[in-house]
């Protein structure tokens, strides 16, 4: 039975074969080269080119940040050894001095214990917790600042310390020309929701430091600082740009060519020091592609549409104008900012660096500040010294671009949200201005502080309308040096350059004294159109000479040329001196 069985399945599955053999239905998958390519091709985007990729910022980065938060450092001097130069006490730390007498002098770092916590003290989990030895040094940071008796500090981390929130750099700023002590936090908080750049991480800091080297037992408070993101390859890669790309901070950039400076480091004359003046190097000393956007920008040869093309995001250099402008943050057209190339790319990005002068038109009104800026410094004028955006500025398209811009930004930070801010910020920040060591260092008092608070917001205001005024004005300019040919003096000058191309004329005055009161006056000349004048000599001493450009609508506009005396600055003008032998010197 079992042998009848098995034949019988055997037949069944000859039959089978027979049949499906026979059939015309093949039910077999067809192999998919035997599908039509039109059957089988599906949409696929075009990869973008890098040179066409938008600056993006990380954004994860700031879902944790609570910028009413405030965290607690602890740093313990103790020194390390003569053979590094970091075996100083804190007190000669802070002795660095960048502006009054140590401008070739290396900054002064020593060894730290650093260690992060709470009120009570170091946190367990957290950075240098249980630290015995040093994971760190410390130094003075900043320029201007460092003249200062609040000084702000850069911390270095050892590499088995760790990293705090992926950082091994850290700056702790005391910004003591600020009053508020929450203005850098304001600005890139703020900054975080422009389009087409990227922010810095923020922080707030109470900072104890215990200096072991002089003997100290206790941990002294000193008060309240602003931790900020330090731009470096570490920063690059947090903030998903690329790690190896260019990254240069602007010292005083104005995009000349500077061929005395900017060269590359294989040039028997490179000088790394020279270089900084200009563009401090971050990420490595390759500079062939910054050479040679620094060499299209010169080249006067090349339209500025092609070099921006070539070079730029105009939707990056919109962003970076248009929030400064509405920040009424002027000091950022020469210094305060970084440029960054990614690598394989020929692509510039300005990014942004320090905001803590911003907003600050009510408070220069209040406290009658010496150093208000001249009129020239607010809106598009007031980046009219740099080459790139004197090129750019004179590009009708360039300038609508940079409106729409500002129209845009001034629906993001508007003078209600900026209040809103700042009330969370005083949240952190009053605590310590209304005690030492903050107290005594503020220099201004309590209650005007609050009528700072309060107006602040409205700066943006004024800001906008400045700028649409720019827009209007004829440009500044510079004034040249006088000269003499023994029998008469020439006075010349750059000429002003109008948006709207209005015919500009000039008024030109001498006199005595940087006043220009009615009595000192020894020559003027009225609407005149040429750039230039010459007068009969005048008998030696000191003189002064301004000019005011003026453009057919009536709007004025004077020049970049500044005096300084002991009673401010005095803007516009320039001074001379006539020697006894006729000679002309032009002091600045």
């Amino acid at each position: 039975m079992r042998i009848q069985r098995k034949n019988f399945l055997i037949g069944l599955a000859v039959i089978g074969l027979m049949f499906s053999g026979c059939s015309t239905k093949d039910t077999t998958p067809p192999s998919e080269n035997t599908i039509p390519d039109s059957q089988r091709e599906v949409s696929k985007a075009q990869p973008m080119d890098i040179n066409e990729l938008p600056l993006k910022d990380n954004k994860t980065l700031y879902a944790n940040q609570d910028p009413t938060s405030l965290i607690y450092f602890y740093i313990t001097i103790t020194g390390g050894n003569a053979a590094d130069q970091t075996n100083h006490t804190f007190e000669e730390v802070n002795s660095y001095d960048l502006i009054n007498s140590m401008t070739d002098t290396q900054r002064i770092k020593t060894e730290i214990i650093f260690q992060v916590g709470d009120q009570y003290g170091p946190l367990l989990g957290e950075v240098g917790y249980g630290a015995m030895a040093s994971n760190a040094t410390i130094c003075v940071r900043g320029h201007t600042s460092t003249y200062s008796p609040q000084k702000s500090y850069r911390i270095d981390l050892f590499d088995n310390a760790g990293l705090w929130r992926g950082q091994r750099a850290i700056a702790i700023n005391k910004h003591p020309a600020d009053p508020t002590r929450l203005r850098n936090m304001l600005y890139f908080s703020l900054l975080q929701d422009v389009p087409d750049t990227t922010s810095l991480r923020t922080q707030f800091v109470n900072v104890f430091i215990k200096d072991q080297m002089s003997g100290e037992k206790d941990f002294t408070d000193f008060g309240l600082f602003t931790q900020v993101e330090l731009p470096n390859g570490r920063y690059l890669r947090n903030h998903n740009l690329s790690r190896k790309g260019n990254l240069y901070k602007a010292n005083l950039n104005e995009f000349f060519r500077y061929e005395d400076k900017i060269r590359l480091a294989t040039d028997p004359l490179y000088d790394l020091s020279e270089f900084d003046d200009v563009l401090e190097p971050k990420t490595g000393e390759n500079h062939k592609k910054l050479i040679e956007m620094l060499d299209a920008i010169n080249d006067y040869s090349i339209p500025i549409e092609d070099t921006i093309a070539n070079y730029f995001d105009i939707n990056n250099l919109t962003s970076y104008l248009a929030y400064n402008i509405l920040m009424a943050n002027p000091d950022s057209n020469a210094q305060n900012y970084l440029l960054y190339s990614p690598v394989n790319s020929s692509k510039w990005y300005y990014l942004f660096w320090d905001g803590d002068g911003c907003l600050s038109y009510y408070e220069d009104e209040l406290l009658k500040n010496v150093w208000t800026e001249a009129d020239w410094e607010h809106g598009v004028s007031g980046y009219w010294g740099v080459v790139l955006f004197n090129r750019i500025l004179r590009v009708k398209a360039y300038r609508e671009a940079l409106k729409e811009k500002v129209e845009l930004l001034r629906g993001i930070i508007t003078p209600e949200r900026i209040a809103e801010e700042i009330e969370k910020y005083r949240t952190v920040v009053d605590r310590f201005t209304a005690k030492m060591p903050d107290k005594i260092h503020l220099q201004v008092t309590l209650e005007d502080l609050d009528l700072i608070y309060e107006n602040m917001p409205y700066d943006t205001e004024i800001a906008y309308q400045r700028f649409l005024s720019s827009l209007e004005k004829p440009m500044p300019f510079y004034m040249d040096s006088v000269e003499s040919d023994g029998n008469k003096l020439s006075f010349s000058w750059a000429e002003a350059y109008d948006f709207d191309a209005e015919f500009i004329y000039y008024n030109v005055q001498v006199a005595r004294d940087w006043s220009f009161a009615p009595g000192t006056i020894v020559y003027e000349s009225l609407d005149q159109l040429p750039s230039n004048t010459t007068i009969s000599m005048l008998p030696p001493g000191n003189y002064y000479w301004r000019i005011i450009a003026r453009n057919e609508s009536g709007k004025t506009q004077i020049p970049f040329d500044q005096v300084v005396t002991d009673s401010g600055i005095h803007q516009g003008m320039r001074r001379f001196i006539i020697l006894e032998d006729g000679k002309v010197q032009n002091p600045l």
